[in-house]
């Protein structure tokens, strides 16, 4: 019996020390989490910026094309 409560008192702090561990791995997962989200809407709002600018420059060329057809047929 005299075993058993060291025993018990090791476990008890072994399972303090991994609870320990998950909350702090929990935080760190929410953390990485939020920073993907982050990355995530920044990556959409680039990609918005820069379909809009094709867009504009498919324009921009559509026009130029039609003014080049012109020239040639007149």
């Amino acid at each position: 019996m005299s075993r058993l409560v060291p025993a018990i008192e090791r476990l008890d702090k072994a399972l303090l020390r991994l609870e320990a561990a998950i909350a702090k791995r929990d935080a760190i997962d929410r953390r990485e989490r939020e920073a993907l989200k982050t990355a995530l809407a920044d990556a959409r709002a680039e990609y918005a910026r820069l379909a809009q600018a094709a867009d504009s420059v498919s324009n921009r060329l559509d026009g130029a094309i039609g003014r080049l057809k012109l020239v040639m047929e007149g």
